[in-house]
């Protein structure tokens, strides 16, 4: 399947998730922490605080990593799996809202709106390429730069075809923002 590595732009906005023939989607946060001169092992948000923040606004959280099999969709963040999650739904983005104070570092940077427009042109480029590189039915992302969920579900992450595209148009990708990689 392929896999949505988001720096999220800001830990609001939604990062739609990619799916590979299964239909499954995997959103996924880097489990790393900035370094921080002060940081501590004891000033670090406890995991376990982040499960019961979300589970307490009505996310399927539990300690994990994200690997959806069927139709489940699975966004993870800082290692905790979150099933049945649509990164663009309210809930989840009011969640993540609302949990923030709990992830590492206080979670992703804000990202300016010159930088959520230059990441919307770099995903329509990185699109374009992988159609010009042998993957006709890639999609193009949306205005904002993401790719409408169950856009991309069709295509096989697997195949040669993809992977040589990948390979050459990966650089396209913006530098803030979810990132697509192949498994």
């Amino acid at each position: 399947m392929l896999v949505l590595l988001p720096a999220v732009l800001g830990i609001a906005s939604a990062a739609a998730g990619c799916g590979g023939s299964n239909a499954s989607s995997v959103a996924s946060l880097p489990s790393t922490t900035r370094a921080t001169p002060s940081s501590s092992a004891s000033s670090r948000p406890s995991t376990a605080a982040l499960i019961t923040c979300l589970r307490s606004h009505g996310l399927q959280a539990s300690l994990g990593s994200a690997g959806g099999t069927g139709g489940t969709r699975v966004v993870s963040l800082f290692g905790v799996a979150i099933t049945d999650a649509n990164p663009a739904s309210p809930q989840f983005r009011a969640a993540l809202g609302a949990c923030r104070k709990y992830l590492p570092g206080g979670g992703p940077p804000a990202v300016t709106p010159a930088q959520q427009a230059a990441r919307a042109k770099a995903m329509a480029r990185f699109a374009a390429c992988m159609r010009s590189h042998g993957v006709p039915g890639f999609p193009d992302p949306n205005g904002s730069g993401f790719f409408p969920p169950g856009s991309i579900e069709k295509l096989d992450p697997t195949s040669p075809a993809m992977s040589r595209a990948f390979h050459s148009c990966e650089s396209l990708q913006p530098n803030v923002g979810p990132h697509i990689s192949l498994p």
